[in-house]
């Protein structure tokens, strides 16, 4: 979702302003360089323009409800509750000399939203409700700015006129929840840390060989046994890195003994991810369930071994063995797995996996063999590319839209799979995929994983990611935008979690709503909510230009 950001939208402002500003006049050019330092809104907004005088804030501003906006007003409320001594005034109509008051405008992208702060109250105008929670966490973020998060009888905002919307309509974060688990209450947290800062995707990463995090009725024993597992190089990695840092201790909530050994896991019933796709719905954020297959099985395959082709779990030259699609009941499995996860998540976009596939048990199939000679294969790349074509139908006429990682595209697959790219050091892949006619989310492990280099270097790379510098416009054409990914083999608890994201989270907003970014402005945008994370007790990791 692109949009031509050096419009002149001058006159629209203006027109905007009118019924709020009769007399409203626009600041020097030299102040208007200063705007963004005046919000602090992160993700910076596309369009602002201040104007002369101040909005002064009290008890006696009057909060307009709207039913169409219902989950925009609720957030201003709370904010303005957080901020002022006395609640504030709701009204069905405005009825106080100082309004905030929504409005629908029919001629803004789904996405977008206006605010035209004056000395007269608070406009804003939203085309869907989507658009109108984007402008509450804007206002609710310069409220906070304001007043720092304290209790005040009165604070003020500079009059100005926002005019925003995306630059991406993805604008994702994934988390790996297979290596080290976290519970419900916390995938609250960051659902609630994503709305703040418009991001709209939240992929959880369910499964892989360290643990299956999500209950399946047809198949129990993915829970019961899949979901636990002995402590391993990781767990051993993270208590020596813990003996300097308390941060990388082991979370004890998900520790348990059986048998005279000490095993580690976790799960969500189907209960916890109806909660959590609840709660994310009402924060507008998007819960994309990712159930990583062939490879990556590992968890599953030692509750079911019949699932894997020599009836085991184990290890090949690179990766673990995967499950064996050349077995019917095996796609049966898979697609009796799948059944159950759609039916709990709305989404319309499902993650199936499909990385790092270590094809050896195939090879030494007899049944893979007489499977490749029955479908005419030549090749153990074959296999795979019939597995993500089984699946795939199988998900589309189920009405999703299936995502994978773009180790597929090494194979023959079809246009209509989104690809993650990941392997920053394929270079071509992107090429290929949009050669192939498949949507692109750019995640390329450098700069988009967070837990693997955590330094200030490492978010100026981040923030400064500028997919223009790297692809032709046939590629740009295909990117819907960005996520990042947590993969948690040495995030064992949540302090370390929010060591590892912070301030990053913030720099993965911008890139991914703000077409014009400076990474001046961001720092100095930054200071405020680096008082926000201290306030909130966030565990970010402060940059050396933050001091």
């Amino acid at each position: 979702m692109k949009t031509n950001y050096f419009s002149n939208i001058w006159i629209v402002c203006i027109l905007l302003c009118l019924p709020l500003l009769p007399s409203c006049k626009k600041t020097s050019d030299s102040a208007q360089t200063q705007t963004s330092h005046v919000h602090g809104i992160i993700p910076l907004p596309l369009n602002v323009d201040l104007f002369e005088g101040n909005l002064s804030i009290d008890k006696n501003i009057v909060l307009v409800t709207n039913p169409q906006f219902q989950s925009a007003v609720e957030v201003i409320e709370n904010a303005l509750n957080q901020a002022l001594d006395q609640a504030v005034i709701k009204s069905d109509l405005p009825s106080g000399k100082t309004n905030i008051q929504f409005s629908i405008e029919n001629t803004l992208d789904t996405d977008a939203y206006q605010i035209t702060v004056s000395e007269k109250g608070i406009a804003i105008k939203a085309k869907t409700a989507t658009g109108a929670f984007y402008a509450a966490q804007s206002l609710r973020q310069m409220i906070w700015n304001s007043t720092s998060g304290l209790k005040t009888e009165t604070f003020q905002l500079r009059c100005m006129a926002i005019n925003d919307k995306p630059f991406y309509a993805w604008r994702g974060f994934h988390l790996d929840v297979s290596r080290h688990f976290f519970t419900k209450e916390y995938i609250f947290k960051i659902i609630d840390w994503l709305a703040y800062y418009k991001l709209n995707k939240l992929q959880l990463h369910l499964t892989d060989d360290q643990g299956w995090r999500i209950q399946i009725d047809q198949y129990p024993l993915l829970t019961e046994i899949g979901a636990w597992r002995a402590f391993n190089e990781m767990d051993s990695t993270c208590m020596d890195l813990a003996k300097t840092d308390i941060n990388y201790t082991i979370d004890k909530r998900f520790i348990k003994a059986e048998n005279g050994k000490t095993l580690y896991g976790g799960f969500y019933t189907k209960q916890d991810i109806r909660d959590i796709v609840t709660y994310a719905t009402t924060h507008y954020v998007d819960v994309i369930p990712e159930i990583d297959m062939p490879g990556h099985m590992s968890a599953a395959i030692r509750a079911y071994p019949e699932l894997s082709c020599v009836d085991s779990a184990g290890w090949g030259t690179e990766f673990s063995f995967p499950i064996c699609p050349c077995n019917e009941q095996v796609m049966d499995f898979s697609f009796k797995v799948w059944d159950e996860i759609i039916y709990l998540f709305p989404s319309k976009v499902v993650h199936i996996g499909c990385d790092e596939v270590e094809k050896g048990t195939w090879a030494a199939s007899s049944e893979c063999q007489a499977f490749m000679v029955q479908n005419n294969m030549s090749s153990l790349n074959e296999i795979q590319n019939y597995f993500v074509e089984k699946l795939q139908a199988h998900l589309q006429a189920k009405g999703k839209t299936v995502v994978a990682w773009d180790d597929v595209i090494d194979g023959s697959v079809d246009n209509k799979i989104t690809m993650m790219y990941w392997r920053d050091w394929v270079k071509d892949s992107p090429e290929r995929c949009a050669a192939n006619g498949n949507a692109l989310v750019l995640t390329p492990a450098t700069p988009f994983y967070l837990a693997s280099v955590n330094t200030d270097e490492a978010l100026a790379n981040l923030y400064n990611y500028n997919p223009a510098d790297k692809y032709q416009s046939a590629v740009l054409a295909k990117v819907q935008g960005f996520q990042s990914c947590l993969w948690t083999e040495i995030v064992p608890s949540e302090p370390m979690f929010e060591k590892y994201v912070f301030p990053r989270l913030q720099a993965l907003a911008e890139i991914g709503w703000t077409p014009g970014r400076n990474w001046y402005s961001f720092q100095v945008r930054m200071k405020p909510h680096f008082e926000y994370m201290n306030l909130t007790k966030i565990n970010y990791r402060r940059p050396g230009w933050a001091k």
